[in-house]
């Protein structure tokens, strides 16, 4: 195993580790309810917002999804016609955009029904790998704007998944990726794959009263940072029961608190075409229900969503929701002899993750992370020019906001050889 890890062209070896749907499958006949949740009345509907469903199946014939459902596809069986053996994909594409009795979020939102898991609500990580990368070939085709995976690894991360790497470059692609934190609570560090994702919108579950579920994973996660990013309902959510044509069940886990979130992603992108993921990830976190203790925490992430806030600061522009800004640079001098220190300063606003400056010479580069000493929103680094090859460089300053906003500016530098 390690001799072919050193051959060229291995990135790595990798466990294709077990995954599973994250809820609990007993299936209670439903009753009424008192929970709150964001599937009330609203302006927008998500119509036409295409939502890809990576999950069991959609059983579409329920009276809930029989117009929701426009392809499916199925990578265990493969069969053609949309079917869920299992139940939870169903559940959780009711939840989203069902219609009827108990309507989902954004009932008017299309549905893409992707099936990797079997009847136990298993696949393996090599399976989800395939969805994603279906997502990613059919984007253009379906007009795919968010995918919902309500599904993770068995145990807490470790930070080196490469269903993490995958399910980042799926925001990078423009989709805005919401996944489950897991049900692996409440132990510190109990996130599960993909939910440590940094760019993912990553899901806890509450109860009706607001209570975290007592198995919803903690962060933080393996690199530090603050997970799950938000929460949403996922204790006896009621929503559509699979093979059933017109009964209701309800489920708990985080697996129901993501669909709450793909819908209102649904939702905002109908209000402000757009929006792209990072700017939907800052808005459903700035304007979440703060819960626990104050500020983002690693139990409730922002707080409890909150959908009627995030369309009211939309409407009406809210400087809340304005995105990080890399304002400008300045070097001290435009030019300098080798073995001349230079001071870069680059102003920036915003919540802003971190700041780096590049080195971009004409042999060689190098990063300089850089730093706000004064808490004055300039950042600032010093390359020390020694030993480097007189000429003409470029800076390059690269920000990157808390929600996963990217930035970028460069100025030109001369290099003089010494005299």
């Amino acid at each position: 195993m390690n001799e072919l890890s050193k051959l060229k062209g291995v990135k790595g070896i990798y466990r294709d580790e077990k995954l599973k749907v994250l809820a609990e499958l007993e299936k209670i006949p439903a009753q009424s309810s008192t929970i709150y949740d964001p599937r009330k009345d609203q302006q927008f509907k998500g119509d036409n917002i295409t939502v890809a469903l990576i999950d069991t199946g959609i059983d579409a014939s329920h009276e809930s999804l029989e117009k929701r459902v426009i392809v499916f596809k199925d990578f265990v069986n493969n069969q053609t016609t949309a079917y869920d053996d299992n139940g939870h994909g169903t559940h959780c594409a009711s939840i989203i955009a069902g219609e009827g009795e108990q309507r989902g979020v954004a009932p008017g939102a299309n549905l893409i029904g992707i099936k990797v898991m079997d009847r136990d609500g298993e696949c393996y990580l090599s399976d989800a790998l395939k969805a994603l990368d279906w997502c990613i070939e059919n984007k253009d085709r379906y007009d795919i704007k968010v995918i919902s995976l309500s599904v993770g690894g068995e145990y807490p991360s470790d930070g080196t998944s490469l269903l993490d790497e995958a399910c980042n470059r799926m925001v990078d692609q423009g989709l805005i990726m919401v996944v489950a934190a897991g049900n692996s609570g409440p132990d510190a560090g109990s996130i599960v794959i993909p939910g440590d994702s940094e760019r993912v919108i990553t899901v806890g579950a509450i109860d009706s009263g607001g209570l975290v579920f007592d198995r919803s994973s903690r962060g933080p996660a393996p690199n530090g940072s603050i997970k799950p990013d938000l929460v949403a309902l996922g204790v006896d959510v009621i929503s559509a029961l699979a093979n059933s044509e017109n009964d209701y069940s309800s489920m708990s886990g985080t697996s129901m608190a993501v669909p709450f979130v793909v819908g209102s992603s649904a939702v905002l992108l109908e209000a402000n075409p757009n929006l792209n993921p990072s700017s939907v990830k800052r808005i459903l976190l700035k304007t979440a229900d703060d819960l626990g203790e104050a500020g983002p925490d690693n139990t409730y992430g922002y707080g409890a969503l909150n959908l009627t806030a995030a369309l009211e600061n939309l409407e009406i522009k809210s400087d809340i929701l304005a995105k990080p800004k890399l304002e400008s640079i300045q070097l001290n001098k435009p030019n300098a002899t080798v073995g001349e220190p230079l001071m870069i300063e680059a102003h920036a606003s915003g919540d802003i993750e971190s700041i780096r400056s590049e080195i971009l010479g004409p042999d060689r580069t190098l990063e300089i992370p850089m730093d706000d000493f004064d808490e004055n929103n300039i950042y600032s680094a010093r390359w020390e020019t020694s030993f480097w090859t007189p000429g003409d460089y470029q800076i390059q300053i690269d920000m990157q906001g808390k929600f996963g906003e990217l930035e970028q500016k460069t100025v030109p530098f001369r290099l003089d050889p010494k005299v």
